[in-house]
């Protein structure tokens, strides 16, 4: 009886450690597992404030479709680029003027008579009276990750498109 006590005692003390092992690789794996989760509701939070200006900006520039023919695809466009400017993404601390200047960010404005396009440039819409669509595209911005690096890479772009009209 003592001998099977003994050497129970002592399969347990060999046993030990890989209790130590395994709790170790349990811990890595949890806080990779939580470290992918904090990097991807970042970047769910980055496209959806992408998401909110494209489409204030585009309910932005529509409103202007109802002004008279001369001046509303030039008056759209102007709203829609100052909306999308008074908008921020990443924490809302960064802006768009950072990463494109808003006369590049006016070609990102397009027009179309059908909600399915073609979509034309300000300058093709000009001359068209009847514009009824204006679509809108955020320019690309990077959004870092901190955590899922070895999966997602340092920085993933994004941008959002949205389209308002005349109904």
């Amino acid at each position: 009886m003592n001998s099977k006590h003994h050497s129970r005692a002592s399969r347990r003390r060999k046993e030990r450690g890989n209790v130590v092992a395994y709790t170790v690789l349990s811990a890595l794996f949890l806080f990779l597992a939580v470290g992918l989760g904090v990097d991807l509701s970042h970047f769910y939070l980055a496209k959806t404030e992408l998401q909110n200006a494209a489409d204030a900006a585009a309910l932005a520039g529509a409103s202007a479709l109802t002004l008279p023919h001369p001046e509303r695809i030039t008056t759209a466009v102007d709203r829609a680029v100052d909306t999308m400017n008074l908008n921020k993404y990443n924490f809302d601390n960064r802006t768009f003027a950072a990463v494109m200047d808003t006369t590049a960010q006016r070609n990102l404005v397009r027009f179309a008579v059908n909600l399915d396009g073609p979509y034309i440039s300000e300058d093709d819409a000009e001359g068209n009276p009847n514009i009824r669509f204006i679509r809108v595209t955020t320019p690309t911005v990077p959004v870092n990750m901190i955590f899922a690096v070895p999966i997602l890479g340092t920085t993933q772009n994004l941008n959002a498109k949205a389209i308002s009209g005349l109904s």
